[in-house]
């Protein structure tokens, strides 16, 4: 595996892909549409082998990175998200 060092350089604006974990579909698309004010495209990918997580892609347009770090801590300081990639 290579290390990269330093910050990447990004071109803004971009698209952004936001991994959502959390247990329930419904409310993380409720989360989503109260947090997210601006399209986007909401994937469902996996449920976890038990069924009790769901993970989700959030595909959205950033302008720049202090508007993809806003969208990235409202979603993972959200109580019923477990994680955020």
């Amino acid at each position: 595996m290579r290390h990269i060092e330093g910050k990447p350089n990004i071109i803004y604006p971009c698209k952004w892909e936001f991994r959502i974990i959390g247990e329930s579909q419904e409310r993380l698309t409720t989360i989503i549409q109260e947090l997210v004010q601006k399209p986007y495209n909401l994937i469902i990918k996996n449920h976890s082998s038990k069924g009790r997580f769901i993970s989700m892609h959030l595909d959205v347009e950033v302008i720049d990175e202090t508007e993809r770090n806003s969208i990235y801590s409202a979603l993972s300081s959200h109580p019923e998200v477990k994680m955020v990639l």
